[in-house]
């Protein structure tokens, strides 16, 4: 396969990557550990306890092998991780999604971070755990109107980026119905390929498109105690879900396969396209399976 070309934004990106592969929480075999928990809480009677700290590393450890794999164009290696981490992390948001809504008051889940964790299925094409994510993606936002004011809102599930574009980019998508609105209007790069998303104009399309990875840069930063921004992991900087997710779905509904342009699109679409199948891990489909007998009208 011809090498790969990156788009400059991501070095750092890389960087941190490895640095982090190669830091003690590797070296301590922390994602061995983290599996043995998850196995341990399978194990047990009753409704299963996953605990969200163990799906969040062993989604983490997974994803950053994943982009440490395309950055060094291993291609066909990436498969089995990007596809356990996408899988880990959607799960790691289904659980509280699911399990929260009842409460009248309460919301665990974050704004930003929530939405890519539930856009990884449809960026890989699976479209079964990707209408689930989107429906509960569209409830936790549903729930986020009635228990918070807009000045609340405005900061968070309200706030007119990520958030409310996956929201009706999945409703459209999916056939689901939903009456979110942001408290801040949709920024302008996301309200365009809403508008072009499904186009057969492949100037127009490409245009928005293009914005939107922009967009997504800006949004590619280190979160500060003042400011959280909606692309602080490097899974979705690398893979920046909410456009392969566009890419994924135009495949999905017969559309020309229009290239959007821009490295950050293009470069991680050309991976993810042809993902060869992969099994998923047997631990996912443990819990996954446990979660079905524990909460069976939410499956």
């Amino acid at each position: 396969m011809t090498k790969l070309q990156w788009h400059p934004s991501l070095k750092k990106t890389f960087k941190g990557c490895e640095e982090w592969w190669q830091s003690s929480m590797v070296k301590r075999n922390k994602r061995e550990a983290r599996l043995a928990e998850l196995a341990e809480a399978l194990s047990q009677g009753g409704r299963v306890g996953a605990n969200a700290s163990t799906l969040m590393v062993l989604a983490q450890t997974y994803c950053i092998e994943a982009c440490l794999l395309g950055a060094k164009n291993e291609i066909d290696a990436v498969a089995r991780p990007l596809s356990y981490g996408v899988r880990f992390r959607a799960l790691n948001f289904i659980i509280p999604a699911t399990r929260s809504l009842p409460s009248t008051n309460s919301q665990p889940l974050l704004p930003f971070w929530s939405s890519m964790m539930a856009a990884g299925p449809t960026m890989l094409s699976d479209w079964a755990l990707g209408r689930q994510c989107a429906f509960y993606l569209i409830q936790v936002a549903h729930k986020d109107m009635r228990i918070n004011v807009p000045e609340i809102r405005k900061e968070g599930w309200g706030k007119g980026t990520n958030d409310a574009f996956l929201i009706y980019l999945f409703s459209q998508a999916y056939g689901i119905p939903t009456h979110y609105e942001p408290a801040k209007p949709i920024v302008e790069p996301y309200r365009r390929v809403l508008e072009l998303w499904r186009s057969t104009d492949e100037e127009a399309f490409r245009s928005a498109m293009m914005e939107a990875a922009e967009f997504h840069i800006s949004r590619s930063k280190d979160g500060t105690d003042r400011n959280m921004y909606e692309f602080e992991k490097d899974i979705d900087r690398v893979y920046p879900g909410e456009l392969l997710a566009v890419q994924a779905l135009r495949r999905r509904d017969g559309l020309p396969e229009f290239e959007a342009g821009h490295l950050l699109i293009d470069t991680s679409w050309a991976i993810i396209r042809d993902l060869p199948d992969c099994e998923i891990h047997p631990l996912a489909a443990a819990l996954e399976e446990r979660l079905r007998k524990d909460d069976p009208e939410c499956w």
